[in-house]
């Protein structure tokens, strides 16, 4: 087997994310981490999730150590995007990486954020008007609303594209 794309949604992004890239890689295995586990007969996993608080999913983590000898992409979605960065996911990704695989790099993205936390948002600001903390996530609410979009699609082409893979 060639390529498998497995993924775990949290909020939803990481399931639009890995259908996307099912599109572009026809004949992938498309793999829900939530109901199944992945094979270990693909020699590249492309692996879809969402992080929040800057936490890489324990699920993840079990996986990652587990693909030995393999072509590993990464694809994050994350709804505080506009203030986490790209360089800090991937930071906390490396030590679960296997030393002998084929890291070829992380795509981060923004992704929307559940209106149930706009609504903890918005009743935090009700109460205190001068909340930095709640300011702070009405912004990244706002900057995450549409998203992933057409241009982080673009980009996600892109992203595969230059991987080789």
């Amino acid at each position: 087997m060639g390529y498998q794309i497995a993924y775990l949604d949290i909020y939803g992004n990481a399931g639009i994310l890995a259908e996307e890239i099912s599109g572009i890689l026809h004949g992938a295995e498309l793999v829900n981490l939530s109901k199944q586990e992945i094979s270990d007969d693909a020699n590249s996993y492309l692996l879809v999730f969402e992080i929040t608080q800057n936490a890489i999913p324990l699920k993840i983590m079990d996986i990652l150590e587990n693909l030995e000898g393999k072509t590993i992409l990464c694809f994050v979605a994350c709804g505080m995007a506009f203030f986490e960065k790209k360089e800090n996911v991937e930071h906390n990704l490396l030590p679960f990486l296997p030393d002998e695989c084929d890291y070829r790099g992380l795509f981060f993205c923004p992704g929307q954020i559940p209106s149930s936390v706009m609504d903890t948002i918005q009743e935090a600001l009700d109460e205190n008007p001068e909340n930095k903390q709640a300011q702070a996530m009405l912004e990244a609410f706002q900057h995450a609303k549409n998203h992933p979009d057409a241009e982080d699609f673009r980009e996600l082409r892109r992203f595969i594209q230059e991987s080789g893979i």
